[in-house]
């Protein structure tokens, strides 16, 4: 989902909100509007509960909003990271990166301004990914280099793949197994 239509059906719901004098009205609303951009799932939580918990937001939004919160991995920044995305926020990636690349050439560039602005912004993307990677606790880092397909890895593989690797071995060790008819978390 993309987290831009996803805030402006949020503050279209609650346009409400945003009018009169009552700046507590006005901070939920800014709430609201900030959940796709969650930086942190328990200031994602937070936010939810506190809209929920709000006499100033109609029951028929508070239903809207527990529906949305069941495919939050989707459309909440948060819960988005454990995806490689370069950043980028919409359910069209292509249509994400055509707004980067206007921001930066136009009709007029030459060949080899686009591709050194290609350079540039892939460069920006992978700092952007070893930001999101360097949020790893160094316990969870620490845990993960003590499997042997890590080490092994090491030599020949860089740092962004080692991360992948990393991030896919957490979801394998999440997964559930059914033996003898009973599921286990292994």
């Amino acid at each position: 989902m993309c987290s831009w239509h996803v805030e402006q059906n949020l503050k279209k719901k609650n346009l409400y909100l945003n009018k009169g004098k009552s700046a507590e009205k006005k901070s939920l609303y800014k709430l609201i509007s900030k959940l796709p951009y969650s930086e942190y799932e328990q200031a994602y939580l937070d936010s939810y509960n506190k809209i929920l918990e709000s006499d100033d937001v109609s029951q028929n939004f508070k239903d809207y909003l527990k529906i949305k919160h069941k495919d939050k991995h989707l459309w909440v920044k948060c819960y988005m990271k454990r995806n490689f995305t370069c950043g980028m926020v919409t359910s069209s990636r292509i249509e994400s990166k055509h707004n980067v690349y206007k921001k930066y050439l136009n009709g007029n560039s030459r060949l080899s301004e686009l591709y050194a602005i290609f350079q540039e912004l892939e460069n920006l993307e992978v700092a952007n990914y070893n930001n999101e990677i360097q949020k790893f606790t160094l316990k969870q880092n620490n845990d993960l280099n003590k499997y042997n397909l890590i080490e092994k890895s090491k030599g020949l593989y860089g740092k962004y793949i080692l991360e992948k690797l990393k991030s896919n071995i957490i979801k394998s060790l999440k997964y559930k197994v059914k033996f003898n008819n009973e599921s286990k978390m292994w």
